[in-house]
């Protein structure tokens, strides 16, 4: 099930939308049907890419885990038991 991009020729509206078999697909913004189908480029994955989207998510995790052990670090404070 194909993932398009139209824009509205009567609103000027941009979107996407899920189009399932023979659906006439409407826009979002004011409900016409009168769209314009937008030429939708493939995502490509290179190793290029794909170290980059690795390295950023490492380092995503590793501020996530820092911002975890501080907040662990303030409970314990606050809670003297």
């Amino acid at each position: 099930m194909p993932i398009f991009d139209f824009v509205c020729t009567s609103c000027q509206h941009s979107f996407e939308t899920l189009v399932r078999g023979s659906t006439v697909p409407t826009c979002p913004a004011c409900n016409s049907t009168t769209l314009e189908k937008q030429l939708t480029l493939p995502a490509i994955k290179t190793s290029g890419t794909q170290a980059k989207a690795l390295h950023a998510a490492k380092q995503r995790d590793k501020n996530q885990g820092a911002e975890r052990m501080h907040a662990q670090r303030q409970y314990e404070l606050s809670h003297d038991d």
